[in-house]
């Protein structure tokens, strides 16, 4: 197979490859597209939890909490150097 890449492309790969990192550009690519599919698919995972939190908003399936009130209860659990009360 015979791929085109555009100039920037092409650069990236050669400074890549000069890196010894990767065998061949094979090796490169077949890195690089492992880490695209990992990429899309946390990306999926994170579309779908999205999905949930506005279903879960619509149906009523959440509780508001206020930031104020969170920060002053974790206050409550480090003494004035910032430490952990046991």
């Amino acid at each position: 197979m015979t791929t085109t890449y555009s100039p920037e492309i092409k650069k990236f790969i050669e400074e890549e490859l000069a890196t010894g990192a990767y065998e061949d550009e094979s090796a490169l690519i077949a890195e690089a597209l492992g880490v695209f599919r990992e990429l899309k698919q946390r990306h999926a995972e994170l579309r779908q939890q999205i999905q949930q939190s506005l279903e879960d908003e619509k149906a009523g399936r959440v509780a508001l909490f206020d930031v104020h009130e969170i920060i002053s209860e974790l206050e409550l659990e480090v003494d004035e150097t910032g430490q952990a009360i046991l």
